[in-house]
Parts: structure tokens; sequence; C-alpha cells
């Protein structure tokens, strides 16, 4: 993150920023999800027994390869989220643009035309 907020490219790039923190975001908030996933369960598991409780004490003894599988997803996570950030904005740019040119395209509507549309409309009971 630090890079990202010190790199003179990315500095002025407000949607590579907010791009980034998102994705970091999400990783911080799903490592915190099962960290405490698994606190929980060991809690439980002091008072309950059978196999899988045998098996949340297990995990609970391994926070060693718990804490290595983390600072994995970290990295694995962010170079999937940097090899998709230029197809994704390339994408965002191509439908910004797309919005800009039919917003340009629209031709407005005369105020005579939209009264005789309006008219049109409601006047089923008109007789002629």
């Amino acid at each position: 993150m630090m890079t990202l907020y010190t790199s003179t490219s990315l500095a002025k790039d407000t949607i590579a920023i907010l791009y980034y923190s998102i994705v970091l975001s999400a990783i911080t908030v799903l490592v915190a999800m099962v960290i405490g996933m698994i606190q929980l369960l060991s809690v439980i598991a002091n008072y309950s027994s059978g196999p899988f409780w045998d098996g949340v004490d297990s995990v609970g003894d391994h926070f060693d390869v718990i804490g290595g599988g983390i600072c994995g997803a970290f990295v694995v996570f962010g170079a999937a989220s940097v090899l998709i950030y230029k197809p994704w904005r390339r994408r965002y740019d191509r439908r910004s643009r797309v919005g800009v040119v039919e917003a340009v395209e629209l031709q407005p509507i005369e105020e005579k035309e939209l009264e005789e549309k309006r008219l049109g409309a409601g006047s089923l009971g008109e007789v002629e």
C-alpha cells in the first residue's frame, strides 16, 4: 500500500488507489473472519467432544501454519489483483466512454413534440 500511495504514476489515479484499497480491505476482512471463526470454534471445542472438535483442536495448535497461509493469501491475492487490474480498467474506461458517447448522441425533444406525445397518450376518450 505504501508503494501505491507514493508511486508517482499511481498517486494521481484515484480509481487505482480505490481498487487496490478495496482489494486489500477485502483480504483483511476475510482473514479476520477466518481467524475469528477458528478462535470461536476453539472456545466451543473446550466444552465439546467428537471427531470434528478434535480437528478444531488440531487446527488451534498449528497457528504457525495458519499464519503462513495468511501471508501467502496476501501475496497470491495481491498478485492476482495486479494482474486483473489492467483488463478491468480497460473495460471500465470503455464503458465510461460509451456512456459519454450515448449521452452526446441523444437529441433533445422539442417541447411541442413532448406536448403532442403527452396529449396523444392521454386522449383515449376524445371525439373527432
